[in-house]
């Protein structure tokens, strides 16, 4: 089991405290900023990649769109993860 769901309560908290479950949704969201922070490396890489292995002019508009999808994606994916740290943070509060 990881180290977030053996924490031990506050004296505040209530008898069925949130705080290990709280934590380890925290963690799941760091980890998953992580792995979305690798993806964008990922494709800076590709499009240092293409430059310089071509300057014709159609596979840099490819890389181009490619990148701007995987961007679109990435933006979306930072929404929903902006919006699972907003609704847990009031809570966290509490436990920190």
């Amino acid at each position: 089991m990881n180290e977030t769901t053996s924490l031990t309560c506050q004296t505040q908290c209530p008898t069925a405290c949130p705080c290990p479950i709280l934590l380890s949704i925290a963690s799941s969201i760091a980890h998953e900023e992580d792995a979305l922070a690798c993806i964008l490396n990922a494709e800076c890489a590709k499009i240092n990649r293409v430059i310089a292995a071509s300057s014709d002019y159609e596979a840099l508009i490819a890389i181009d769109t490619s990148v701007h999808a995987t961007l679109e994606r990435v933006i979306e994916l930072e929404g929903i993860l902006k919006t699972k740290l907003d609704s847990i943070l009031p809570f966290l509060n509490e436990c920190i």
